[in-house]
């Protein structure tokens, strides 16, 4: 992988991490983490690998949540990272 794109990689990785571990308290939905995150190779797209820490229910709760603010997080992210 060239290192710009493992330079983006993780820099989505924790910057979605520290979104999540802001906006999303491990309560109902158990505790939300940020397993990987896959780049295109012309970084249009990303997709994030998460899992959750909890029961059966708790991850049922925690990924409609997820699904439920997608919008709020894309759009924090966006305004979190800027690249050159």
């Amino acid at each position: 992988m060239k290192v710009r794109l493992e330079r983006v990689r993780e820099m989505l990785k924790r910057t979605l991490g520290e979104i999540i571990r802001r906006d999303f308290p491990p309560g109902d939905a158990g505790l939300i983490t940020v397993n990987d995150v896959l780049v295109s190779a012309d970084l249009k797209e990303a997709k994030a690998y998460v899992g959750v820490v909890g029961k059966a229910e708790a991850k049922k709760r925690a990924m409609k949540l997820l699904q439920d603010k997608r919008g709020q997080v894309q759009f924090e992210l966006g305004r979190a990272i800027v690249l050159r």
